[in-house]
C-alpha cells in the first residue's frame, strides 16, 4: 500500500452526503416554527444592560402594548427599517446633531452591522414606558442597551436617549453613540465583505442569517470536510502500518463518523469568520452540535456492527444456526435503540420539544410490553438458551418426563422429536426455567445390573464374583477403576449380586452392543460355576382337614327324587 495521501474519486459523493445531511437539518429547522421565541443558548438581552431590571419587568409585562414614544417602540421601528433595507427612515432614530445629517442612512446601516456582530438587543426586554426604565438608578430618559468593543478593545456603551422636537417625543441613539459608529465599524472583522457584497446578499434570511452567510456555510462545511478527510486518511495510514488487521477493519468502520466529527469541529473553529449575529450564531451552533451528536451515534451504530462481526466469528455461533439468528436479532435491536436515542437527542439539540415524544414512546412501550408479554418472555428465553447453551440442535435431552432429540430452537419455542417419533413444542420461556438433562453431553455410559442366582455355597458365590469381574476387566471399553461387583442381598428365592461399570463411549448403539456381550459373558460365568439364575417360585399346599372334608361329602347318599 502506498503511503502517498491521495483523494479518491468518491470524495465528491462523500462530501455531498455530509452537505445534504447538514443542509437538510438546517433547512427543516428554518422552515419549521421555532420552539420558543428566543433561540436556545442566546441571552434574552446583554448582560450589561441595566434597563431590564426585575422591577421593570414587574411593572411592564412583555405582552403589554408599548407606548409610541418608548424605548421598545423606537428599537422595534429601527430594527424593522434596517431589516427591510430602508436606512433613510432608520436614520430618524439616530441623534445626528454631532455629525453630518446626510450621513444618516450610512450610519444607520453601519450601526446595524455593529449591533449584529457584537450586541444582541432583545426588543421585548426594553421598557414600554415613555420615560424608559426608571428603576435602574440611572439618569431619567436614558437607557443603556449594552457595550461593544471600541478601537482600543475597551467596552463602550450603546445608549438610547429621549428627545422632544416639533414632531413629538421619541427615543433615539445618543449623539455620543452615533459619533462612535464609524470607529466601531472600521474594526469589524468582515467589514470588507459588508462594503463590497451586493445588497441582496446583505439582507437577512431565515433565523437572522444574511444571505451571504447562508451561502458561505457551504464552502465552510466543505473546507471542514477536507480537513476531516485528511486527518482520517492520515490516521488510517498509521493504523494500517502499526496495528493488526482487525484494528484496521475497526478503524475503517469508524472512518465515516470520525470524518463527520472533524468536519463539525473544523466548522466550529471557522464560525467566527462569518461574523454571525448572536441568534444566528446560536442557531448554527445548534446545527453543528446536532451534527456532532449524529457522528457520535453513527459511531455507536458502527460499533454494534463491529461487535456483531466479532461475535459471529466465534465457534459456538458458527456451529449453531439459532445463535446466528439471535445474534442478528440482537444487532438489529441494538441499532434500533441507537437510532431512537439519536433521533430524540438530535431533535432536542435542534430546539424541538421532545418531552411529549418521549412520553408517547413510553406509553406505547408499556402498551406493547403488556400486549406482548409472553412473546417477550419467550424471546428472552431464546436469548438465555443461546447464551447458556444447555443443549444444541440434534442433542438428545430429557425434560421432565419427555425424552427426545432437539430438532429446532426458534425465537418463540423449541421442538423435540420423541422416541415415539412425535413432535413436542415447548415455549422457550418455560423451557429456560425447567430442569433439562442433556443426554448427548455425557462422556461415559453406565452399565448396571442386579444378578440374582440360586442359593449356593459361599465358595461358589466367590467364584461367580471373580468370574464376572474378569469378564468386565477383559472388555476394552470398561473403565477399570469404576468396577464394582458385590453381593448386596439375600432373599427367600435368590442371592443378589450388584454389577456396576462405566463404559468409555457416548454412542448408544455401541453401548447396547457392549452391554449385550457383557451380559452373555456373565451368564456363562454362572453356568460354569454350576449355579443358575434364580426364578421366583410359588407353591400351593393342601391340608389334611380339607381332604377329609372333601371325602366325607363325596360319601353321603343321594336323596330320592321327588315324584311329581
Amino acid at each position: 500500500m502506498s503511503s502517498e495521501l491521495r483523494f479518491p474519486t468518491l470524495c465528491p459523493r462523500r462530501f455531498a452526503r455530509f452537505v445534504f445531511a447538514f443542509a437538510l437539518s438546517l433547512g427543516a429547522l428554518a422552515l419549521a416554527k421555532p420552539a420558543a421565541a428566543n433561540p436556545p443558548g442566546a441571552p434574552a438581552a446583554s448582560a450589561t444592560k441595566p434597563a431590564t431590571s426585575a422591577a421593570s419587568d414587574t411593572l411592564a409585562p412583555v405582552d403589554e402594548k408599548p407606548a409610541p414614544d418608548s424605548p421598545r417602540a423606537a428599537m422595534s421601528e429601527y430594527t424593522r427599517y434596517t431589516r427591510g433595507g430602508d436606512y433613510e427612515k432608520a436614520a430618524r432614530y439616530l441623534d445626528l446633531s454631532a455629525v453630518d445629517p446626510s450621513d444618516g442612512p450610512i450610519l444607520a446601516k453601519r450601526l446595524r452591522d455593529v449591533l449584529d456582530r457584537h450586541l444582541f438587543v432583545d426588543v421585548d426586554k426594553l421598557s414600554p414606558l415613555p420615560h424608559g426604565n426608571t428603576d435602574d438608578g440611572g439618569q431619567p430618559d436614558r437607557d443603556e442597551l449594552g457595550n461593544v468593543p471600541g478601537p482600543a478593545g475597551k467596552p463602550e456603551p450603546v445608549t438610547l436617549v429621549r428627545r422632544v422636537d416639533r414632531s413629538g417625543a421619541r427615543w433615539v441613539f445618543s449623539a455620543t453613540t452615533v459619533a462612535r459608529i464609524d470607529a466601531w465599524y472600521d474594526h469589524l472583522e468582515n467589514r470588507w465583505l459588508l462594503d463590497h457584497l451586493p445588497k441582496w446578499s446583505l439582507r437577512f434570511g431565515p433565523h437572522e442569517l444574511r444571505w451571504w452567510q447562508w451561502l458561505s456555510l457551504v464552502p465552510l462545511v466543505f473546507f471542514g470536510f477536507v480537513v476531516g478527510f485528511t486527518i482520517t486518511r492520515l490516521s488510517r495510514l498509521a493504523v494500517n502500518h502499526w496495528l493488526p488487521t482487525h484494528s484496521s477493519e475497526a478503524f475503517r468502520k469508524l472512518r465515516g463518523p470520525a470524518t463527520l466529527a472533524w468536519t463539525v469541529i473544523t466548522s466550529y473553529a471557522l464560525l467566527p469568520w462569518l461574523g454571525l449575529y448572536e441568534p444566528a450564531e446560536a442557531f448554527v451552533r445548534r446545527g453543528l452540535s446536532a451534527g456532532l451528536l449524529a457522528a457520535l451515534f453513527w459511531a455507536l451504530w458502527q460499533a454494534v456492527e463491529l461487535a456483531q462481526h466479532s461475535v459471529s466469528s466465534a465457534h459456538w455461533v458458527r456451529s449453531s444456526l439459532t445463535a446466528s439468528s439471535l445474534l442478528m436479532l440482537g444487532a438489529r435491536l441494538g441499532k434500533f435503540v441507537v437510532a431512537a436515542f439519536a433521533f430524540v437527542a438530535v431533535l432536542a439539540e435542534l430546539g424541538y420539544p421532545v418531552t411529549s415524544l418521549i412520553t408517547g414512546l413510553g406509553i406505547g412501550g408499556i402498551a406493547l410490553a403488556l400486549a406482548a408479554q409472553k412473546t417477550v418472555e419467550n424471546l428472552f428465553g431464546a436469548f438465555s438458551l443461546a447464551i447458556d447453551q444447555p443443549f444444541r440442535e440434534g442433542d438428545q435431552i430429557q425434560v421432565d418426563s419427555i425424552t427426545g432429540t432437539v430438532e429446532s430452537i426458534g425465537l418463540r419455542s423449541t421442538r423435540i422429536r420423541t422416541v415415539d417419533r412425535t413432535l413436542i413444542t415447548i415455549p422457550n420461556g418455560k423451557l429456560a426455567e425447567m430442569r433439562v438433562e442433556t443426554i448427548t453431553a455425557r462422556d461415559r455410559m453406565r452399565f448396571y445390573c442386579i444378578l440374582g442366582v440360586t442359593h449356593s455355597p459361599a465358595e461358589q458365590i466367590r467364584q461367580i464374583l471373580r468370574g464376572v469381574e474378569n469378564v468386565l476387566q477383559e472388555s476394552a471399553l470398561v473403565v477399570k477403576d469404576s468396577l464394582s461387583v458385590r453381593l448386596i442381598g439375600l432373599t427367600d428365592s435368590a442371592m443378589n449380586l450388584e454389577i456396576i461399570a462405566m463404559l468409555e463411549t457416548s454412542d448408544n448403539a455401541k453401548f447396547l452392543e457392549v452391554r449385550q456381550g457383557l451380559l452373555l459373558g456373565i451368564v456363562e460365568v454362572v453356568d460354569k460355576a454350576g449355579s443358575s439364575l434364580a426364578h421366583p417360585v410359588s407353591s400351593i399346599r393342601l391340608s389334611d382337614s380339607s381332604q377329609t372334608q372333601l371325602l366325607d361329602s363325596a360319601a353321603l347318599p343321594r336323596s330320592a327324587p321327588n315324584a311329581s
